[in-house]
C-alpha cells in the first residue's frame, strides 16, 4: 500500500535547459492530455537553469511548449547575486527543490539528461520520492566532465531509467542496476526532429546570413572543458578561424562563452573574415542551419545526435563522448586537437550511414515512455519503490509530507 494511496497520483516533470524543452515537448503534451483519462496530475516545473530569454523563452515560444507550472528562477537569482559557479548553483537548486517538494508533494519526479538540474534528484530521493530518469546509461568514462557525475548520480537514485539503446541498459546492468529498473525506449530527439523539421525547412536563416546550403560549417561550443581555460578556448577559436578560410563558419555564441571571450580578451578571434557570430538562435533556425551545413563542429551531445539523424558529418571537439553510437554509425569523428584539419576530414565522410541508428526499433520513443509510465502509475509500481523507505526512516520527510506511517 502506497502512503499516497488516498490521493491522486501527482507526477512532476522537472526540467532546466533548452535541450530538455526540445526533447520533451511531445512527452509533456502526452502527459498533460492523459490527466483526465487516467486520473493523475501532471505538474511541469522548470529550475530556471537557463534564464536568458534567448535560451529559454524563444524556444518555448517557437516550440509551442506551455509555460511551466512552477519556475524556480535559479539562474536569475544567481545572476543577481553574482554567484554563478556550479557550487552556488547546486546549493540554491537543492534548497529550491526542497521547497518545491514540500509545496507540491509529488509521488514521483521525472528528469531528463545530465545537467545540473538532475542533481536535485539527490534531494528528491532524500525526501523519499521516487525518481525517473530519461537518457540513462550513457557514459563517457571521463570524470573531468560535470555531466558524467550528474548522469551517474541520477541513474543510481532512480526507480525507473529510460535508456535510449540496449547498450545503455547493459552499462547499467554492469553497474549493478536491476534489469526491472531499466527500460529501452529509443532516443526522444527523434520525435523532436520529426515534429519540427518540416517547419524548420521554411525558415529563411540561410538567406538572412547570406549562406548557401552545404557550403558552410556550423559550430557550437559551450562545455566547461573547452571554455574555462584561456589556452584551450583560444585554440578552439583559432581552429574555427582557420576553417573559415575554406568556408564560412557560423557560431552562435552562448552567454557564458561570450563572457569568457571578453574575460580572456579573445574578441579578435571572432571578428572579421568569414566568421559569422550570432546570438543564441531559436531551435527552428538552428535546425535549418544544421540540416543544410556541410559539416558540424560541436561539443554538444544533443547536436551530435541531431547531426546523425540529419545526415550531416560531425566533428565532436572533445576527448570523450557519452554517445559512441554516433561514431560507430560512421557519422562522427571524435578529436580534441587540430580542429581545422579534423573538420575538413569530417566534411569528406560518406553520409550513407543508418539515420535510424538512434531509434532502431522505429516508432515514437516519447509514446513508449508515456505508455510505460501510465502502466506503472495505474498498477502500483511506485508503491513498491525502495525510495519510499525514506518516509519511514526520515522524520523530516514524514513531517514535510504530513504522513503517518507504520
Amino acid at each position: 500500500m502506497s502512503p499516497f494511496s488516498n490521493k491522486k497520483f501527482k507526477l512532476v516533470t522537472f526540467l532546466g535547459i533548452r535541450p530538455d524543452i526540445i526533447r520533451t515537448r511531445r512527452l509533456i503534451g502526452m502527459l498533460d492530455q492523459g490527466q483526465k483519462k487516467f486520473g493523475y496530475e501532471h505538474v511541469y516545473v522548470h529550475s530556471g537553469q537557463h534564464f536568458d530569454y534567448q535560451l529559454d523563452g524563444v524556444f518555448r515560444k517557437q516550440l509551442g511548449v506551455r509555460r511551466p507550472d512552477l519556475d524556480l528562477r535559479i539562474g536569475k537569482i544567481l545572476k543577481r547575486t553574482r554567484k554563478t559557479s556550479h557550487v552556488h548553483q547546486s546549493a540554491l537548486l537543492f534548497t529550491k527543490t526542497a521547497e518545491m517538494l514540500e509545496k507540491l508533494r509529488p509521488h514521483a519526479v521525472l528528469y531528463l539528461g545530465d545537467t545540473n538540474t538532475v542533481t536535485s534528484a539527490l534531494i528528491v530521493a532524500k525526501y523519499g520520492v521516487p525518481v525517473i530518469h530519461i537518457e540513462g546509461g550513457g557514459r563517457s568514462y571521463d570524470w573531468r566532465m560535470p555531466e558524467e557525475k550528474n548522469r551517474i548520480l541520477a541513474d543510481h537514485l532512480s526507480d525507473i531509467i529510460y535508456c535510449y539503446l540496449e547498450r545503455y541498459k547493459n552499462i547499467l546492468l554492469s553497474e549493478g542496476v536491476p534489469s526491472c529498473r531499466a527500460v529501452v525506449v529509443g532516443n526522444i530527439i527523434v520525435d523532436a526532429l520529426n515534429d519540427f523539421m518540416p517547419v524548420a525547412k521554411q525558415r529563411s536563416i540561410l538567406k538572412n546570413l547570406h549562406l548557401e546550403a552545404k557550403q558552410y560549417a556550423l559550430c557550437t561550443i559551450h562545455r566547461e572543458e573547452n571554455i574555462e581555460n584561456r589556452d584551450i578556448l583560444a585554440a578552439k577559436l583559432q581552429g574555427l578561424r582557420d576553417l573559415a578560410k575554406a568556408m564560412p563558419v557560423v557560431l552562435p555564441v552562448m552567454p557564458r562563452v561570450q563572457a569568457r571571450v571578453r574575460q580572456f580578451r579573445l574578441e579578435k578571434l571572432l571578428a572579421g573574415g568569414r566568421m559569422i557570430c550570432t546570438k543564441p538562435l531559436g531551435f527552428l533556425d538552428f535546425l535549418k542551419l544544421e540540416s543544410a551545413a556541410r559539416v558540424i563542429v560541436t561539443d554538444s551531445g544533443t547536436v551530435q545526435e541531431e547531426a546523425l539523424i540529419l545526415g550531416v558529418p560531425c566533428l565532436v571537439t572533445r576527448r570523450s563522448t557519452e554517445r559512441p553510437e554516433t561514431i560507430a554509425a560512421g557519422a562522427t569523428i571524435l578529436a580534441d586537437d587540430d580542429l581545422c584539419a579534423n573538420a575538413h576530414r569530417a566534411s569528406q565522410m560518406d553520409t550513407g550511414w543508418n539515420r535510424d541508428a538512434l531509434n532502431p526499433t522505429g516508432g515514437s520513443p516519447s509514446e513508449r515512455i508515456y505508455q510505460d509510465l501510465i502502466e506503472k502509475m495505474r498498477f502500483g509500481f511506485f508503491a513498491q519503490s525502495r525510495t519510499l523507505e525514506m518516509l519511514r526512516t526520515n522524520p523530516f520527510a514524514r513531517q514535510a509530507y504530513g504522513l503517518e506511517l507504520p
